[in-house]
């Protein structure tokens, strides 16, 4: 039932973020939405998804990182710095793995639990571009 929420969640972020964002909303869920696409194709370290370090899901969430990154560095949002953070948490997420002491399912749990914020920061930044437009009669996207 979590996996359903979540879809539906990231359904209607994402359709808001596009059609009522700004460009660097737009190209966030661009960026998510590659993500997700690249996300499907790694294939699992092991049998079963989550019982060891997944190298391919760290390399497309450590290019989700630097992607957010650099779209922090360059638009004129602050919701895009904790994008980065977010991406950021679930990177170490999975270097955490590396520690013998982790459980699996804390990895898995903890590796789901930091996407649930993705979809939400970046309609609140779709809202708050809105808002602005509304106040200002303009929102520069870019520094």
């Amino acid at each position: 039932m979590n996996v359903v929420i979540y879809l539906a969640l990231l359904l209607v972020c994402c359709l808001y973020a596009s059609a009522r964002g700004g460009t660097p909303e737009r190209l966030a869920v661009a960026i998510l939405v590659a993500a997700i696409v690249a996300s499907h194709f790694v294939p699992p370290a092991g049998p079963v998804r989550f019982q060891q370090m997944e190298p391919g899901l760290l390399m497309v969430d450590a290019g989700m990182f630097l992607s957010t990154m650099l779209l922090s560095l360059k638009a004129q949002r602050y919701w895009t710095i904790w994008l980065s953070a977010v991406y950021l948490n679930i990177v170490l997420t999975h270097l955490l793995m590396l520690t013998p002491s982790l459980m699996p399912w804390s990895y898995a749990v903890a590796n789901a639990a930091w996407n649930w914020p993705v979809p939400l920061l970046i309609a609140i930044g779709a809202a708050r571009h809105r808002q602005r437009i509304a106040r200002y009669g303009a929102d520069p996207a870019w520094s």
